[in-house]
């Protein structure tokens, strides 16, 4: 076997993030990898009659195998092996799809900079996009919905038991209150009342909670100030407005 020489070699399946060109030749790719956490690559870019289909290595979201030589002294890990190990056969090609998704990786990338190995949330994350693309319909809301349950993964997931008629969704603390706080985030009980409903449901059953336009778009603001208050180097997203435009 080619990798029976190499003791110290990582092989392993894993999502990109998002990549940046460096420099004329290269792109610095992050890739959540289901066995060694969020990991960066540099890598080249490959000219030829095969240039597409590697380009498309580098999309948000595309499921990859990698493998290297782990070298701690260095940030940036070289692969030796990286190639596309599953297709999207839908998403990259529908534009609203695809908007959620340039969004979804957007955002995963500043969420899992730093992730450890997690192979419970890769396993989220992996059959929520699997259901993603496979799906015709009743997909409007999954971006909402599958940040809210990934909040539970990163640790700031609200206690939903804590929720009563009445009370409010303090954003800064992540928990359910009686009376307003003394700072600016949080919502009224209407909006509150959404938060149990989001996260007891499921990536198949969301389209239970019916949401137009504009109850979809103050949804969105609000699970992404929500990311913001609890990742607190989450810059301003262009693709959110990119996101805004495609579904106006």
């Amino acid at each position: 076997m080619f990798f029976a020489t190499f003791a110290a070699m990582n092989r392993t399946r894993g999502i990109v993030l998002r990549s940046l060109r460096y420099g004329d030749d290269k792109i610095i790719t992050s890739i959540f990898t289901e066995t060694a956490g969020t990991v960066d690559f540099i890598v080249r870019r490959t000219g030829g009659p095969r240039s597409a289909v590697r380009a498309s290595t580098w999309a948000p979201l595309t499921l990859v195998e990698v493998a290297w030589e782990p070298r701690a002294s260095a940030g940036l890990q070289k692969p030796r092996e990286l190639e596309v190990w599953r297709p999207w056969h839908d998403f990259p090609f529908h534009p609203h799809k695809a908007a959620i998704a340039i969004f979804l990786g957007d955002i995963l990338g500043h969420a899992l900079r730093s992730e450890q190995t997690n192979a419970e949330l890769f396993a989220f994350a992996l059959s929520s996009l699997e259901w993603f693309d496979e799906t015709e319909n009743h997909f409007a809301n999954f971006h909402v919905v599958f940040l809210m349950k990934l909040s539970r993964f990163l640790g700031f997931m609200p206690n939903v038991d804590d929720w009563h008629e009445g009370a409010l969704f303090d954003l800064q603390s992540a928990t359910f209150v009686d009376t307003a706080p003394s700072h600016r985030y949080y919502l009224n009980a209407e909006e509150s009342a959404l938060v149990p409903k989001f996260l007891r449901m499921n990536i198949r059953s969301m389209q239970a909670v019916g949401l137009n336009g504009a109850m979809r778009r103050r949804a969105l603001e609000i699970v992404v100030l929500f990311y913001r208050l609890h990742i607190p180097e989450l810059p301003e997203l262009k693709s959110l407005a990119v996101l805004g435009e495609v579904f106006a």
